[in-house]
């Protein structure tokens, strides 16, 4: 087979991926220079950049920003952690591990919407599971969704448990390719559980630890649907559930249909997940290359 012949086997799927996924990226940043209205079937008349002036002078861009990067720097370190104790755990000897691997696992397959409605019932002020664990320790109850303090963590506390199981396997696959025989020969020479951790289960961890990292942040900072679901597009009492892509989706399908300003809100969103990737790639590579 010639190399024409195999380009021609794989034209359909260029044609696919250019069609739905590259074109669509590109015409986004045309877009975003552009009072665009999709409502509006006439002219769309060319502003440069006045839509990213327009987000730099507003509030609640930088507020739904602002809760972005927040609910970044704490869901992906807690996510990380997480996955990583239960990881390991599920890879030791305990009893029951089929039911445990799936039990952690099944949120991750399970539709957001189903999750999200069991979940909206256990953060019911009145008859929620939540409240009634507070209620049985003589806590006082939280207004989860209706508190602005309450309905990050909220949206914290669901998103880690929703997406907790796919990282857990990315690790389990990493553990189960570090050799056994290092963490015996540690032992051998006195380690302790804690030594075998740092020195040898860690390290060698960097590159699926990197991957993880990753793929959180990006997951993180494209979140919407939860804070839909739960607090609606207004982003719920005092706007504290407003994230990025919820304020995209406020601009770009709301009543004014602002479309070139949503298409802004998606550059910056892939700007902030590139400079951060690339970021994390030279930081992958520094500590793989430590490791070797």
């Amino acid at each position: 087979m010639t190399t024409g012949q195999a380009y021609l086997y794989l034209l359909p799927a260029f044609i696919i991926l250019g069609v739905f996924s590259y074109f669509p990226s590109v015409f986004v940043f045309i877009i975003s220079l552009f009072k665009w209205n999709f409502l509006n079937h006439g002219t769309q008349p060319f502003v440069g950049l006045a839509n990213y002036r327009f987000l730099l002078s507003d509030p609640s861009f930088w507020q739904s920003l602002q809760t972005t990067v927040l609910y970044v720097v704490v869901s992906v370190p807690l996510q990380l952690i997480l996955s990583l104790l239960l990881a390991i755990l599920l890879m030791s000897s305990i009893r029951g591990r089929a039911f445990w691997r799936l039990a952690i696992f099944s949120p991750f397959i399970t539709p957001m919407v189903a999750t999200t409605s069991i979940w909206l019932w256990m953060f019911d002020n009145y008859h929620g599971l939540l409240n009634g664990i507070l209620h049985l320790l003589h806590l006082k109850s939280i207004d989860w969704l209706g508190d602005p303090h309450w309905i990050l963590p909220s949206m914290i506390l669901y998103t880690t448990w929703k997406s907790l199981g796919f990282s857990v396997v990315l690790f389990m696959s990493g553990l189960t390719n570090i050799s056994p025989a290092l963490a015996e020969a540690a032992r051998v020479d006195g380690a302790g559980p804690w030594q075998v951790f740092r020195h040898i289960t860690w390290p060698l961890l960097t590159p699926v630890t990197m991957v993880v990292l990753l793929l959180s942040t990006i997951e993180s900072f494209k979140m919407f649907q939860p804070a839909f679901l739960f607090v609606g597009p207004d982003g719920g009492a005092g706007n504290a559930g407003q994230t990025l892509g919820l304020y995209l989706f406020a601009q770009a399908f709301g009543t004014s249909a602002h479309t070139g300003t949503g298409a802004a809100i998606s550059v910056i969103i892939f700007l902030l997940v590139f400079t951060i990737s690339v970021a994390q790639f030279g930081l992958s590579r520094r500590s793989t290359s430590a490791v070797e």
